[in-house]
Order: C-alpha cells, then sequence, then structure tokens
C-alpha cells in the first residue's frame, strides 16, 4: 500500500476515481486572466471564485487533483474547536468559511458527503481546570460550545467507555468528503470555461519592474494578469524574482481506517486523538503532529492510535484499522495561512500554510482571494494573514 492511499480515494465511486486520475488534459491557455498553481483544495476553491466572477482561469497542478494534504486529511470543518487558539481573525475567515461550505453543498454538482454531526471533546487536557470554565470563557469569545457532564457524554455518544467525567461539545461542527469536495470544485471550474492541467509544473517566471509577466511551465508559457501560488511549502519557482518569502515547513500526519462498521459513532470524537465514523460506516482515527517530510507511516504510532481508539471505544476492541497513510501539512511558525499579495511583485499572491485547518478555511480564502483580485482591495478578513507578520527571510 502506498503512504499516500488515504482512505477518500478507496471510497469514491468508479466514475470519481476514473475522473480523479484521468482528468482531460486540456491546452493551457496562453493569456489566462488568472494562473492559478496548485490544484489543492484552496487553489480549486480560489479559481471556482475567480471563474463565478467571470474570470478566465488556468489551474496547473504538478501532480493530480487533491494529491497532497487534500487528499489526506481528515476532512473536518470545525471553526470552533479549532478557534480559540488562534484568535479573532481566525475565527471571522473560519466562520465564514463553514457558511460558505453549506451553502456550497446545496449547489447543484457540490457532491461532499456534507454533515453538521457535531463534535465532542472528551480530552481532559483540553477543558482544564474544568470543562464549564473552560466553555464560558470560548462562549464569551462568540464560540458555540456547551460544557457536558457524564450523563450527558453518554447521551451523546453512548458508545464511548463508561467514566467519562465530562467534555466540550461543539453541535455546530461539520465534516466532509475532501476529495469529492475537490472534484466538486474541478467540475464547477471547467464548467464556466476554465481549464485545469494536471501534471504540470511551473518552472520560472518573468518580471518587468514589479509585475509578473510571464510564467514558464512544464506544459508551456502562459502570460497571465494575475498569478495566485496555492502550492503549500514548495515556493521554490517563485524564489528568483519573489524576493523574502514566509517561513514554509511540511509537518507530517497519520491516520488510520478501518473497513466499514455498524454505526457507532454519531458525530467527531476527541480522546488522545481524533475519531470519526463515515456515512459509508468506515471509522478513521489518527491526526498526529511530525515536523517531518517523510511519509511513511510508523508502525509503532499506527499500535498506540488504534489502541486508544479501542480503548475509547469499546465495541472497537475487536476491530482492525488496515488502512494507514500519512499527509504533509504547510505550516508557518504560527499556525496561520499566509493570504497575501507579495510586496515585490504586485500581481502575484500567495494562499499558503493552512496547516490544519485547509479544508475548514479553503472557500473564504477562495473568496476573499477572488475578491481582492477583482476589486484590487484587500478585504479586511485578511488583514490577519499577511506575509509582513514574519520576519524577511530570503
Amino acid at each position: 500500500m502506498s503512504p499516500t492511499d488515504s482512505l477518500w480515494l478507496s471510497t469514491l465511486s468508479a466514475g470519481d476515481r476514473q475522473e480523479l486520475t484521468t482528468l482531460p488534459q486540456a491546452e493551457l491557455l496562453p493569456t489566462p486572466d488568472v494562473l492559478v498553481v496548485g490544484a489543492g483544495i484552496v487553489g480549486l476553491a480560489t479559481a471556482y471564485y475567480l471563474a463565478e466572477q467571470g474570470a478566465k482561469v488556468q489551474v496547473i497542478e504538478a501532480e493530480s487533483i487533491a494529491a497532497g494534504a487534500s487528499g489526506t486529511n481528515a476532512g473536518g470543518v470545525w471553526p470552533n474547536d479549532q478557534g480559540p487558539a488562534h484568535g479573532p481573525g481566525f475565527q471571522d475567515l473560519a466562520f465564514m468559511s463553514r457558511d460558505l461550505w453549506g451553502r456550497l453543498s446545496l449547489r447543484p454538482g457540490f457532491e461532499l458527503d456534507w454533515r453538521v454531526n457535531g463534535f465532542l471533546n472528551v480530552n481532559p487536557e483540553r477543558f482544564r481546570p474544568s470543562a464549564a470554565e473552560v466553555a464560558t470563557t470560548y462562549q464569551n469569545q462568540g464560540y458555540t460550545v456547551h460544557a457536558v457532564d457524564s450523563e450527558q457524554v453518554a447521551r451523546l455518544e453512548p458508545q464511548l467507555r463508561p467514566g467519562l467525567a465530562a467534555g466540550l461539545h461543539y453541535p455546530s461542527e461539520a465534516h466532509l468528503h475532501p476529495v469529492k469536495a475537490a472534484l466538486s470544485f474541478a467540475r464547477a471550474i471547467r464548467a464556466r470555461g476554465s481549464r485545469i492541467a494536471c501534471g504540470v509544473s511551473a518552472v520560472a517566471g518573468t518580471c518587468e519592474g514589479n509585475r509578473l509577466t510571464a510564467v514558464e511551465t512544464s506544459g508551456g508559457r502562459c502570460t497571465p494578469r494575475f498569478v495566485v501560488s496555492a502550492t503549500g511549502w514548495t515556493t521554490a519557482w517563485m524564489a528568483p524574482f519573489a524576493g523574502a518569502l514566509p517561513p514554509l515547513r511540511p509537518v507530517g500526519g497519520q491516520l488510520l481506517a478501518s473497513a466499514p462498521q455498524p454505526p457507532v459513532l454519531k458525530g467527531t470524537v476527541a480522546g488522545d486523538y481524533l475519531i470519526l465514523q463515515l456515512r459509508t460506516g468506515e471509522i478513521v482515527t489518527g491526526g498526529t503532529l511530525r515536523e517531518s517530510a517523510d511519509l511513511a507511516p510508523d508502525p509503532e504510532l499506527t499500535k498506540k492510535i488504534a489502541a486508544a481508539a479501542r480503548d475509547l471505544i469499546p465495541a472497537l476492541r475487536h476491530v482492525e484499522f488496515n488502512r494507514v497513510w500519512c499527509g504533509l501539512r504547510s505550516a508557518t511558525p504560527d499556525g496561520l495561512p499566509v493570504i497575501d499579495r507579495l510586496p515585490t511583485v504586485g500581481n502575484l499572491f500567495l494562499a499558503s500554510g493552512h496547516f490544519r485547518n485547509g479544508v475548514l478555511l479553503a472557500p473564504a480564502t477562495g473568496k476573499l482571494l477572488s475578491e481582492w483580485i477583482h476589486q484590487d482591495t484587500q478585504p479586511a478578513e485578511l488583514v490577519p494573514f499577511g506575509a509582513d507578520r514574519f520576519p524577511a527571510r530570503a
């Protein structure tokens, strides 16, 4: 099994899988309004909202759609659980994005497996000194969360082991199938007359003054009006002309999945690790952090994650987690993305470093970037995500 052989690929229909792996190759648009480099969920969302505004967009991707973190993550849309650690700027973007996902799920052609099924955290390390005090603090910051006692935990998730004293319940958290979401964006982009070319990478750029006038790709030359780079930490192609770039690095994560099981969980649960059940029955667990670009699963960590799932949910004691995969997230030092126009190149935008929240933040990132490009005015919501918050790094 390939280390990047995630569950999401195996749970696609045969038609979706074929579309993902054999996306028709179109000749590159020579003069697109916008060239988007990277067909992960952030790049695709950006291209979608640009195309919705009438822009002629060319997306290029060195591998295939959702080949990186977008195809190996847990699929969580969890703004209330993630938000308190990141501050009000993240909160605004995350809530906007969660609402956009909900609206997209109602549009024809957007098959997302969208579920607003809640999130229950029973890890006491996340609610010290008490669940009630933490919940009150988060509520005062505008988050939707409730402290729950042992009886309420058992009612919310009856299959959890008895004796869990308390928890935090986030009733409005949601979940989706990230690869189906990426495919939905891709179909909508192409339906609006824009193009996606997989197996094509950016090689070099030509600048005149403070503008990028041409991009040499492995599939030909493009002369776009604007360029959006959404390639995670791989920004080497921009280095000769972009000046100091934000510090971006890969951070690994590992997930496990079982074969389909009878109903066990209603929503997502966080103990030592995340654990959730898909509509198709598979149990998914994990969500680790490793400062490495290694995509090989750690066998000892696999055993540890599986044991934690079986301890938290006794009904899983005989369940095997036979599928294991790893993914790499693009991260900045503060865990927040960079969504900004580079100061040295006035028509080059960077959308990278979304870390654990690429799926969550993708629609808002794409919509606000499209508005910035269309109106030539930075949206207020993107000010906290400027590249200038980091010391210059060549």
